[in-house]
C-alpha cells in the first residue's frame, strides 16, 4: 500500500483560523494564535470552519474490499481505477496478516484460476465490465480521494481504532503521517489512536 499527498491547501491552518475569525470578527497574532484557535474550535465541537481546507490523496495497493470501505464515506470524493475498462489480469492479491502460509497459497491458486477465467472470458468476447465479476475481492486497485478536513477527520476517528479491518486501519494511519506534517493543529488529536 502506497498513500501519496497530491495535493493540499496552502497554509491550511492559517485559512482555518481566518475563516473561523470571520464570525466573530476577530484577529489573529500569528501561527500561535491559529493553533490555540483550531485547539479550542476542535474542543468545543465547532468544526465546520475545518470544511475550507481540502486535501488530495492518491492510494495504491489496497485490496477492493478496502475501497468498498473507504468510499462508503460520502463527504468525500472518489475516482477508483475502472475494471471496466482497465484490463486486471496483472492485479495481485492483498495478502492479509491473518493468513497461514497454506491459506496464502490456496488463495493464490484462487486467484490464479480467477484471472486465467477472467482472460478467457474476455478473449470469447465477453465485455470486461462483465468478466470482472470473477476478480477476487482482494485483488489490488487504486483511487484518488479528495476531502475536506473536517471530513477526514471523520474518516481517520473511525478508521484508526482497533475494531477497524486492519488494512484500513494502515491506510488511516498512513494518511494520519501525513497529515500531520501539514496541519498538526488540526489533527494533532487523533495521533494517539491505536
Amino acid at each position: 500500500m502506497k498513500v501519496q499527498l497530491l495535493a493540499i491547501m496552502p497554509e491550511p491552518e492559517a485559512l482555518i483560523a481566518r475563516c473561523a475569525r470571520v464570525s466573530h470578527r476577530s484577529e489573529g497574532t500569528g501561527p500561535e494564535s491559529d493553533r490555540k484557535l483550531i485547539h479550542r474550535l476542535i474542543e468545543l465541537g465547532h468544526d465546520s470552519v475545518l470544511e475550507h481546507a481540502v486535501a488530495t490523496f492518491e492510494i495504491t495497493g489496497i485490496s477492493r474490499a478496502c475501497a468498498n470501505q473507504l468510499t462508503r464515506h460520502r463527504l468525500a470524493n472518489f475516482v477508483q481505477e475502472s475494471q471496466r475498462y482497465v484490463d486486471v489480469r496483472d492485479r495481485t492479491l492483498v495478502r492479509p496478516p491473518s493468513f497461514s502460509e497454506d491459506d496464502w497459497k490456496k488463495a493464490s491458486r484462487l486467484c490464479a484460476d480467477a484471472i486465467t477465467l477472467y482472460e478467457h472470458l474476455v478473449a470469447r468476447g465477453v465485455p470486461k465490465e462483465d468478466a470482472r465479476f470473477v476478480v477476487p475481492i482482494g485483488a489490488e486497485t487504486q483511487l484518488v480521494l479528495t476531502a475536506n478536513f473536517r471530513e477526514l477527520r471523520h474518516i481517520l476517528r473511525l478508521r484508526l481504532t482497533r475494531s477497524a479491518q486492519w488494512e484500513i486501519r494502515e491506510l488511516a494511519r498512513q494518511m494520519l503521517r501525513i497529515l500531520l506534517e501539514h496541519a498538526p493543529s488540526v489533527f494533532g488529536d487523533l495521533g494517539g489512536t491505536p
